[in-house]
């Protein structure tokens, strides 16, 4: 879409969207210069190229066509661009047309610088994996336990475990619950206060 475009046609009957295959109640079709050909947009698509062809930097809310009919019946054709913090601009033909031009050419520069410095990461399992395995690879050189550490804490662990065993620790502690959890043998009942 970096061609200048000639005339957009909109399409209110809406149609199915070429690129996304999604049903729109409404879709642009843009006509190209030189033989470039047309495109069919829908809302979201047109939305996006006119919010990225706004400088300064403005989310567009919406935005729409009027024609408008002089006194001797011309008729003039204008776009009012609505931006979220609710200001607006009407624009001619051309300025609209040279907004959403702008707006795809930011779009493909801000794609390609992000894939130019974007290192392509490729596994088995793709990106993520990849990702995972990286940082396992890192937390194993930076540690924050020391190797030395590491073996005290083993060794500390490996002594709790045999100690448990030898005492029946394991036992003692079950038979303290099971006594806290049963009736006392020695209780007779409450106690009648009549």
């Amino acid at each position: 879409m970096s061609k200048t475009i000639v005339h957009i046609d909109q399409i209110s009957d809406g149609g199915t969207n070429p690129e996304t295959n999604i049903m729109e109640e409404v879709l642009w079709t843009l006509e190209f210069d030189n033989n470039g050909g047309t495109r069919t947009l829908g809302r979201s698509q047109m939305l996006e190229y006119l919010t990225a062809g706004t400088s300064p930097i403005k989310n567009v809310h919406s935005f729409k066509k009027w024609e408008i009919k002089t006194r001797l019946g011309h008729t003039i054709r204008t776009w009012v661009i609505v931006y979220d913090d609710k200001s607006h601009v009407q624009l001619n033909n051309d300025s609209f047309y040279s907004l959403l031009t702008n707006g795809h050419r930011n779009k493909e520069e801000e794609k390609k610088s992000s894939t130019e410095t974007e290192e392509v990461i490729e596994s088995q399992r793709g990106a993520i994996s990849k990702a995972i395995q990286q940082a396992q690879e890192e937390s194993q050189t930076n540690r924050i336990t020391s190797q030395e550490e590491k073996k005290e804490l083993t060794s500390f662990r490996d002594k709790i475990k045999e100690e448990g065993v030898v005492k029946g620790n394991y036992e003692d502690f079950r038979d303290l619950i099971k006594r806290d959890a049963s009736p006392n043998p020695d209780a007779k009942g409450y106690e009648d206060k009549h």
